[in-house]
């Protein structure tokens, strides 16, 4: 239930929830609205829109330009190994490989160590701008 309260400003108050916490989280959140000199609901309503933004950063990660070049790179790898499956198919059942199965078979491994490359490469682009983007307490 909800309970409304003039302030001296005119502006209304609504309250909203009644927080429940044993004594060391009381003396935590104490300390944490102490030391960044707010108020306990101040306090709350920050953490709270922090974790939405925090929310939307681990969105954007997951759908953002590196992993759906990850996404593209991968389904390209399962192109060529169902190709070189294919090959390994024939050459068990015939016991027998043409010179262009061959070369197709040898061109795909290239292919994928090309592209093992280039994952690793995107990783550790991701990995040193993440590293860049480390948030603090102010």
């Amino acid at each position: 239930m909800t309970r409304r309260k003039q302030t001296k400003t005119g502006a209304r108050r609504t309250r909203v929830i009644s927080l429940r916490v044993n004594e060391e989280e009381a003396r935590e959140l104490a300390g944490l609205t102490e030391r960044r000199g707010v108020t306990l609901s101040r306090f709350l309503i920050e953490a709270a829109r922090q974790a939405g933004d925090i929310d939307k950063v681990r969105r954007d990660a997951e759908q953002g330009p590196v992993v759906r070049e990850l996404q593209r790179i991968r389904t390209e790898i399962w192109r060529i190994g169902h190709n070189v499956n294919q090959v390994a198919h024939n050459t068990n059942r015939d016991l027998a490989v043409s010179a262009e199965q061959e070369i197709s078979v040898v061109a795909a491994v290239r292919e994928c160590g090309r592209l093992v490359d280039e994952v690793s490469e995107i990783v550790q682009r991701s990995m040193s701008s993440s590293r860049r983007c480390s948030y603090e307490e102010p």
